[in-house]
């Protein structure tokens, strides 16, 4: 049975390919370590970075462009501020700090940001108080071509069609990985530092804004093997566009007063505010910040969309109505101080490009789940709990916290990234690869879980759980929600594993997928049951207030009785 099985050695390993692996790679193999690069899909056209949800990517920078006073200290103080108390402040500072290097690292190899005269093109994103989102064309396809170029120049190697199926963890460390090739046959990748740069998990859900592939599964596998996770109560969900095209939706669009209606044309936000509360008033809350947050009142606009969709009033895609048909652009845009006069030139042509004319057409919106907020628990070096396992990107938590400025994910695949690359290919440098015993049994057990015969299909599987996230985990929370949901994941997982047709190597990919779903959905849903409070992109309608005895980290550890502990990011170590 041995026999069947494949072995690849390397010094560092990196599970994904998007921003963070890619800058992870270009560091490690800087340090002379030997790297390889390890992604379900295929090089450099898979995963988030590669999936454009918007007509432009938003990179956030200090360096006084948009305002001569901004400064690492002011971002840093934005971040911390939106964080709410649950973000590393640690982590943090670097992420300030280390911001213009990373730009001007993008700019050497090639990424394009960008200008308007002599200067930088920005503008005031998500939760910032000062203007510092630079613009990259075309969201952030341009970063995954600059620096997958060069780490193909370099020769760095790629393994793609890999399905990694769990981490090898002994005694506390990292120790390479389990896989299945495209054929579906076992692999063993022994690695002395892994990084894991899988992402997010965002097909959770129906409505999302992320690629079919981004599935969670640097989450499961890290939790499974014994890595602390921390703030997966708290995700980024917002107003997308559903129909005729998929696309995050600007928060500088509120700035223009959309109509919002129903699937019969009425009106509906009104039947959603409490009293006192003006629609006025909560648009011009919404144009601060693209995502869902329960921290001001622009929160009644993700909340009136959701209930009247819940209601029975979306239309058939599952959305609702929005169009500009109202609104005075010639004096809207005449201000060049806000935001949507810088920005409108972009997102009018881009809109235009998919047969969308913004200023008479009506699209549908509706609430869509983004990024995770939370992730992996790391250091200042991006290395979990586990020795010998690092993590960077939207699967790492600690520089965000309750809520994420916009423009701060990418950048933080390009900081941690480095930083992750870099104390991977040192700690590489200083150790063999040690004897393991059986590293092949662990795998056949593991697999040997999956019944692969039963009267379910995949695909069914899959629509259940979205459909139940949407309903339970988006936007709007309560105990009995949250209960229903995860007695939901349990009954699913039974169900793939003992009664669910698996007939295919691509089935076994589907199912590990859907696997992961299920437990990162229930981490989820354990964590947001635990925090009985509203604070940043977590609301519970039951506790629709901020309590500020709830203060700490919840860490999710399967080595606790309860599967979880209380505890300041701040005061956290290893």
């Amino acid at each position: 049975m041995q026999d069947e099985y494949r072995e690849i050695s390397t010094d560092v390993l990196i599970i994904g390919s998007g921003g963070a692996a890619l800058r992870a790679a270009l560091e490690a193999d800087d340090q002379g370590a030997e790297v390889l690069v390890v992604i379900k899909g295929e090089f450099r056209k898979s995963g988030a970075t590669f999936h454009s949800v918007a007509e432009v990517g938003a990179y956030n920078v200090p360096d006084g462009a948009g305002d001569p006073l901004d400064n690492p200290g002011v971002f840093l103080d934005d971040i911390l501020r939106a964080g709410q108390g649950m973000s590393d402040p640690r982590l943090s500072k670097i992420l300030a700090e280390e911001a213009e290097q990373s730009l001007q690292y993008l700019e050497k190899f090639g990424v394009h940001f960008e200008r308007e005269d002599d200067h930088y093109l920005v503008f005031r994103a998500c939760f910032s108080s000062r203007p510092r989102s630079h613009v990259i064309h075309d969201h952030f396809k341009p970063v995954l071509k600059a620096l997958g170029t060069e780490a193909s120049r370099r020769g760095i190697k790629v393994m793609d069609r890999m399905m990694v199926v769990n981490l090898i963890a002994r005694d506390g460390q990292c120790h390479g990985v389990h896989a299945l090739d495209a054929e579906g046959r076992p692999v063993v990748i022994r690695a002395k530092s892994t990084i894991v740069t899988t992402g997010g998990a965002s097909q959770l859900f129906a409505k999302n804004l992320y690629p079919s592939d981004i599935t969670g599964d640097g989450y499961a596998m890290a939790h499974r093997a014994g890595a602390w996770l921390t703030n997966m109560e708290f995700m980024q969900a917002g107003v997308s566009i559903v129909s005729p095209f998929v696309n995050l939706f600007g928060n500088y669009l509120w700035d223009a007063h959309p109509n919002l209606s129903d699937r019969d044309g009425k009106p509906f936000v009104k039947d959603y505010l409490p009293p006192g509360v003006s629609l006025r008033e909560v648009i011009q809350q919404k144009e601060r910040h693209f995502p869902f947050s329960s921290s001001d009142i622009s929160r009644y606009i993700e909340i009136s969309i959701q209930r009247a969709i819940n209601d029975g009033r979306g239309t058939l895609e599952g959305g609702v109505f929005m169009d500009f048909r109202n609104t005075d652009f010639a004096t809207l845009l005449a201000d060049k101080s806000r935001s949507i006069a810088r920005m409108w030139p972009l997102t009018y042509e881009w809109y235009k490009k998919q047969d969308v004319d913004l200023y008479r057409d009506r699209v549908q919106i509706a609430c869509s789940a983004h990024a995770i907020n939370g992730g992996l628990y790391i250091d200042e070096d991006a290395q979990s709990n586990l020795c010998g396992l690092f993590a960077a990107g939207e699967v790492a938590a600690g520089p965000h916290g309750a809520d994420r400025l916009g423009g701060n994910m990418a950048l933080t695949c390009q900081v941690f990234g480095r930083r992750a690359g870099l104390a991977a290919a040192q700690r590489a440098r200083d150790m063999d690869h040690p004897h393991l015993g059986d590293v092949f049994g662990e795998q056949r057990a593991f697999l040997a879980q999956f019944a692969r015969s039963g009267a379910h299909r995949l695909p069914d599987l899959r629509a259940r759980l979205q459909r139940s996230a949407n309903r339970h985990l988006l936007v709007i929370r309560n105990a009995i929600g949250l209960k229903t949901f995860m007695d939901e994941c349990d009954e699913l997982r039974d169900m793939l594993m003992k009664d669910t047709e698996i007939t295919s190597p691509a089935d076994m990919v589907h199912a590990l997928e859907l696997r992961n779903l299920l437990e990162v959905g229930a981490m989820m849903a354990l964590a947001a049951g635990v925090r009985r409070e509203s604070r940043g992109g977590h609301y519970r309608e039951d506790h629709p207030t901020r309590d500020d005895s709830m203060a700490q980290n919840i860490i999710l550890d399967a080595s606790q009785p309860a599967g979880y502990r209380a505890v300041r990011l701040a005061d956290l170590r290893t």
